[in-house]
Order: C-alpha cells, then sequence, then structure tokens
C-alpha cells in the first residue's frame, strides 16, 4: 500500500513540475513576442518620422528655389 502512494506522489510531482514549466515557457514567450511588437512599432514610428521629415525638407527646398526663381523674399512666418 505505501509503495502505491510513493508512485502516486512522485507521479504527483512530475505533474506539477511539468505544469509549471509549461506556464513558465508560455509567459516567456509572451513576454518575447510583446518586446518584439514595441521594437517593430518603434522602428515603424521612426520610419514615419524620417519621411516625415524628409518631405519637409523637400518642401522648403523647393520653396527656397520657387523664391530664388523669382527674386523675392521669403513670405514665411519668421520674416
Amino acid at each position: 500500500m505505501s509503495t502505491a502512494f510513493l508512485v502516486l506522489a512522485v507521479s504527483s510531482g512530475v505533474v506539477v513540475i511539468a505544469v509549471a514549466g509549461a506556464a513558465v515557457l508560455v509567459v516567456l514567450l509572451v513576454t518575447v513576442s510583446m518586446r518584439g511588437r514595441q521594437k517593430r512599432g518603434a522602428k515603424e514610428r521612426g520610419e514615419v518620422r524620417r519621411d516625415e521629415s524628409e518631405t519637409r525638407e523637400a518642401g522648403r527646398e523647393e520653396r527656397d528655389r520657387d523664391i530664388a526663381r523669382e527674386g523675392g523674399e521669403d513670405p514665411g512666418p519668421d520674416r
């Protein structure tokens, strides 16, 4: 009778350890996945900022070129 309890106790312990290990793996995978999304999101935001900056700069260059062609002053808000 005590052998049956010993086998049951050992097998229960193995099951508990296996379930705990699985839970740790799930948490680890979710954490890594969330971190990857954060990095991808930051990268995309950086690309959008860079694109907006390039567009703004191209607009300034075009405006400056037009002003130089006309020989006039910049009617911008700074002046």
